[in-house]
């Protein structure tokens, strides 16, 4: 990227979806023929399998498949028998005589598979750039209250994966170790977030959705099962939000049981698959256990990945914990540097509607720019 007369001129690698995106109507033919299923990255360790074909999410945009790049280099070889021989070496999937995907596009009338796609570079000249990478899960150290050692701890995208009538069990909120449905849900707050890094793994900072997420996905699994009981540990509650307080209140008066507790450590019955969670009671300075059937850990929003290496590129800052700084938070809000603009989480944690607001607002300052600037 480099800076060109008030604008930029961007090199862009294209990579290739071997679909072609004009032509896809998005009728999930092709998906349906595919012989083969990997693990679904989006249902994470709750499980949940998805065609090499596919569409990223539901309601993707532009809402086009692609075929799994991995496949051509051959690191889904052991992933699934493919009639084709590919089980044999996936290497082939992109030339396999038998284009299974190939064939039912066509008889659907829009040959758009495109099996021969390479990836290519686009040089662009823009006005403005508006940074939106967004934010990443932080995975809980193994061990961390059970987290990676018994199956039924889970983090709240997990466990909302569970709740999605898209996601692996269709809706249903059963322990991921048997496929028994619940009679105890417990969320732990904070788990790994507003800590002090140099002593424990973790965060600083407040994450600022873990607090709606877990009073939403209580009110959610009671309305699956009254029956369940639900236990959310927390150590302060930040509803800031327009109508924050009252969604709190309205999963107390479904019967969630709110615990200002701290959490200590994790245990598994192997005979009854349930967890035994020890904590210290605040108000009574007590330790405490309690017997759940699935543990969610409410764990902290990271920055992407990728910020550092953007961020380089743009030569702009970051702050100390990996986001994009603004420049002047009150002159100059969501603006990086001239003509660079931030929205979401590239900013720090935000909800959909901080969200969407900061895109209104950094779209709005581009098009301002792009005005003045073709006079």
């Amino acid at each position: 990227m480099s800076r060109v007369g008030g604008g930029f001129r961007v090199r862009l690698a294209r990579k290739p979806r071997y679909v072609d995106e004009e032509k896809c109507k998005g009728c999930g033919k092709c998906a349906e023929v595919c012989p083969v299923k990997v693990p679904d990255e989006l249902d994470g360790k709750v499980g949940g399998l998805r065609k090499l074909i596919y569409t990223p999410f539901p309601q993707a945009v532009p809402n086009v498949y692609l075929i799994d790049p991995r496949c051509r280099f051959g690191k889904m070889r052991d992933k699934g028998a493919c009639v084709g021989g590919c089980i044999v070496d996936c290497s082939q999937c992109r030339e396999c005589p038998i284009a299974f995907c190939v064939k039912a596009c066509k008889e659907e009338g829009a040959d758009a598979v495109m099996l021969w796609q390479r990836e290519r570079l686009m040089d662009v000249e823009v006005d403005s750039i508006v940074v939106a990478t967004g934010l990443e899960v932080m995975e809980p150290p193994r061990g961390t209250l059970g987290y990676g050692v018994y199956p039924n701890v889970l983090t709240h995208l997990q466990y909302e994966r569970l709740m999605n009538a898209g996601g692996p069990t269709m809706g249903e909120i059963v322990r991921p170790s048997d496929g028994r449905r619940p009679k105890r849900v417990a969320w732990v707050q904070c788990a790994c977030s507003r800590v002090n890094p140099e002593a424990k793994p973790g965060v600083p900072y407040c994450s600022k959705v873990c607090c709606m997420v877990a009073a939403k996905q209580s009110i959610i699994t009671k309305e699956h099962d009254p029956s369940v009981e639900a236990y959310v540990f927390y150590l302060d509650l930040r509803e800031y939000g327009k109508g924050f307080h009252d969604f709190v209140q309205k999963a107390r008066s479904m019967g969630v049981n709110y615990v200002r507790a701290r959490p200590v450590e994790v245990h598994e019955d192997p005979a009854a698959g349930t967890l035994k969670l020890a904590y210290e009671d605040v108000a009574l300075g007590e330790v405490k256990e309690l017997d759940v059937d699935i543990l969610v850990l409410c764990a902290p929003l990271l920055p992407s990945s990728r910020n550092a290496k953007l961020a380089k590129q743009l030569g702009v800052q970051l702050d100390e914990f990996g986001f994009f700084k603004e420049r002047d938070p009150v002159s100059a809000p969501l603006e990086a540097d001239e003509g660079i603009y931030l929205c979401g989480g590239a900013t720090g944690p935000v909800d959909i509607s901080e969200s969407v607001v900061q895109a209104v607002a950094a779209s709005m300052k581009a098009a301002l720019r792009a005005l003045a600037r073709r006079g």
